[in-house]
């Protein structure tokens, strides 16, 4: 019989054909073989939220490849989760509530330091398929789990949820060690301070301050280092002094690096070397999560018919959604009025965008044009590569220019809603990297604006 860290290592290989790399990094390797009992294999994970989250995403692939390693010459039935033992026996100390925590002080330059904003913590925040490879990567990041670098690039428009994933980060560190050297601050910020030390002669104070006393840099908006060039040399240096001493570094940014102009090779390369994450506007269902969770937070009663219209109507950015909720609870009491569909038309009519007219049936009869394919194929249960190729895009963007459920879309596909998902993801993730299939996503899509 097997050993269980060998039984693993099997599945691992097999998942490995499956899955993307960053899947694995994130959600594979954190899993620790712990026994072998009777005819299962039990496998320890961090944390209830990353149990949860590899038992609904990830299960059925683990126990697909742990049927695959049964032909290396052991049989065991089944793998199941728990929760792993704490490493060592150190009692934790106590987390540190959000309120008390204030970064280190900026002793080069005169300005405050920033506070974190005691709501931006991973609990408090919203996920959806959007946002979910984001926060996956911001939770591996916050609780060292092992993905291979120390670095984190967060992109984003304006009002989607970088600063506060980034913000969580912060708080979950400073919750393991208080006693963590973490500092949080914009670009701008980081450039006055260099500015600041090189009238005032105090360089070499600066310079030890990040490269020596920090431990965790969170520095948002780099984007606005574009044509700093000095700037952009010194933060290159500070970059290395950092990684080498496995020190971690989380960059928001409303631009790609390849996006940002007069950005230089040395510093673009320290960026691009981080792992990249991008947070795509909301859809359908997450925007109806953040507005149900924002009334929440604001004690608003709002029916659900009402959330459900909002949703379809906003859908900008969250900070526009908790704007309008907080003008609808304003206006309900001035107006004593109940917050109905009619006074969200008359205060926020102006905010609120057009439904859509996409249907799943416009966009298959465009991606089997496009690809050509039949219709009857793409609900087939066709593997052929071209076949999955067109309904895997078709799902795509039914999820991205329709705001259908997954449940919705899974059956204009003859499918389930968690196939639905994974096809996306799928999709998602390979266009980051395959210019060609961005390509055919951004024509695609005009296409059915066009038509539209």
């Amino acid at each position: 019989m097997l050993d269980k860290e060998t039984i693993w290592a099997l599945v691992r290989e097999n998942l490995a054909e499956n899955l993307t790399d960053q899947n694995i990094k994130l959600w594979i390797n954190p899993l620790q073989p712990l026994r072998i009992q009777g005819e299962i294999l039990y496998l320890g994970c961090p944390n209830r939220f990353f149990m949860a989250w590899v038992k609904e995403h990830y299960f059925t692939h683990i126990t697909a490849a742990l049927s695959q390693a049964h032909t290396s010459g052991f049989k065991l039935k089944s793998i199941e989760l728990e929760l792993a033992p704490p490493a060592g026996s150190v009692k934790p100390k106590p987390p540190v509530q959000p309120e008390q925590i204030e970064l280190p002080r900026l002793e080069v330059h005169k300005k405050a330091p920033l506070r974190f904003n005691p709501r931006f913590t991973f609990d408090r925040f919203v996920v959806g398929a959007p946002n979910q490879y984001a926060y996956s990567a911001a939770m591996a990041m916050a609780n060292d789990w092992d993905i291979n670098t120390d670095s984190l690039f967060l992109m984003s428009e304006p009002g989607l949820g970088k600063s506060h994933l980034s913000q969580a980060i912060g708080h979950q560190l400073l919750s393991r060690n208080p006693r963590s050297q973490v500092y949080y601050l914009t670009a701008e910020d980081f450039t006055n301070e260099m500015v600041y030390s090189l009238k005032n002669k105090r360089v070499d104070e600066f310079k030890n301050k990040y490269r020596q006393g920090c431990d965790v840099l969170v520095l948002e908006e780099v984007n606005f280092l574009s044509g700093k060039e000095k700037v952009q040399t010194e933060l290159s240096y500070t970059l290395d002094c950092l990684l080498d001493a496995k020190k971690k570094i989380i960059f928001t940014s409303s631009k790609r690096p390849k996006d940002i102009p007069r950005l230089g090779r040395q510093f673009a390369s320290r960026l691009n070397s981080s792992l990249m994450s991008t947070i795509e506007p909301p859809d359908f269902e997450t925007r109806l999560s953040i507005l149900g969770r924002k009334a929440q937070d604001n004690g608003l009663v709002i029916a659900n018919s009402v959330l459900d219209f909002l949703a379809r109507r906003i859908i900008k950015d969250v900070r526009q959604m908790e704007s309008c909720l907080l003008s609808l609870n304003a206006q309900s009491r001035l107006l004593s009025r109940p917050v109905d569909t009619a006074l969200v038309e008359e205060v926020l009519g102006d905010l609120m965008e057009e439904p859509g007219g996409f249907t799943p049936k416009i966009i298959q009869e465009l991606v089997c044009r496009y690809f050509q394919v039949t219709l009857d194929d793409l609900r087939s249960r066709s593997r052929r590569k071209t076949v999955v190729m067109t309904r895997n895009v078709g799902m795509y963007l039914c999820r991205h220019l329709t705001d259908l459920s997954l449940e919705a879309i899974g059956q204009a596909f003859d499918r389930n809603h968690s196939t639905v998902l994974y096809a996306c993801n799928c999709i998602e993730n390979r266009s980051r990297s395959d210019i060609k299939l961005k390509t055919q996503l951004e024509f695609l899509s005009s296409q059915l604006k066009r038509a539209n």
